[in-house]
């Protein structure tokens, strides 16, 4: 299931944009109900850019990202 925050970019416009955590760290593979241990780490930080502006950026940290799983 997707889950999906709302994080505003840096720009002067202090924009919205929607974030798909599912695009972030992946999907988790289970096989006969035992997750899989893939070695992945939830990133410290993602910086992507916005969707509205050139000049924001989108900053996205572990714990935005552990609040929200």
């Amino acid at each position: 299931m997707e889950k999906i925050i709302k994080v505003r970019c840096t720009g002067p416009g202090q924009h919205e944009n929607e974030i798909n955590l599912d695009d972030i760290i992946g999907e988790d593979v289970v096989v006969y109900g035992n997750p899989i241990a893939t070695g992945r780490d939830l990133p410290a930080r993602v910086v992507r850019r916005c969707d509205v502006c050139d000049q924001g950026k989108v900053i996205i940290t572990r714990d935005m990202i552990e609040e929200n799983l």
